[in-house]
């Protein structure tokens, strides 16, 4: 039995807020969770094609760097939300939690940029307006995640050395990478289950 949409957000509103990190770049991410007609659903978004992007045509999070006007990660994350997709958290959705700090680095203890997610309870959507760096808005069923028969494995390139990592594919979007450390934190949370995909195996 998979957990109900509110069962999911009281879980999450559990959830502590992570300690100081290290000393690092920041970035902030949304994860938007919603009442879907099959139970709660999380918004992602995939990223335009674009020449230079680490993360070029990627699946993830709306989200982006911290820049000096932003007050808070929190608020960095409210702010390229908007840019991005037009969502304006403020009047159609209410902050529920912040998720661990995931390191876009190697080593824990040389972070090139922390990424800080934040979960927010989708009360309305607005119409959406992507702006260059978004491709496609996609609402993924948690049920789809947190059954492991869809998930499977993914290979990649790092510096001329194959890698193996864990991977969903929804409808013909990949998920995996940072994304999914994120989304494998708060299945641990709303599903009661843990997961090792943050591993990343040489093939």
């Amino acid at each position: 039995m998979y957990p109900t949409f509110q069962e999911s957000i009281d879980r999450l509103a559990l959830v502590k807020a992570p300690s100081k990190p290290l000393p690092a770049k920041r970035a902030a991410v949304v994860i938007g969770l919603r009442e879907g007609h099959t139970g709660p659903e999380m918004l992602m978004i995939q990223r335009a094609v674009r020449e230079g992007d680490p993360w070029s045509g990627h699946m993830g999070f709306p989200g982006g760097r911290k820049d000096d006007t932003d007050a808070s990660d929190e608020a960095c994350a409210k702010r390229e939300t908007l840019e991005e997709i037009g969502f304006d958290l403020e009047g159609h959705a209410r902050f529920v939690c912040q998720l661990s700090d995931v390191n876009t680095g190697w080593r824990a203890d040389r972070p090139e940029m922390l990424v800080a997610p934040f979960v927010f309870k989708v009360e309305s959507v607005p119409e959406l307006t992507l702006n260059y760096e978004v491709a496609a808005t996609v609402w993924i069923p948690l049920h789809f995640l947190l059954d492991d028969d869809n998930r499977g494995r993914h290979q990649w390139d790092w510096r001329g050395e194959v890698l193996e990592s864990d991977a969903f594919t929804y409808n013909g979007h990949l998920i995996w990478g940072l994304s999914l450390m994120m989304i494998d934190e708060l299945l641990e949370i709303v599903g009661n289950r843990q997961s090792d995909a943050a591993s990343v195996e040489r093939a």
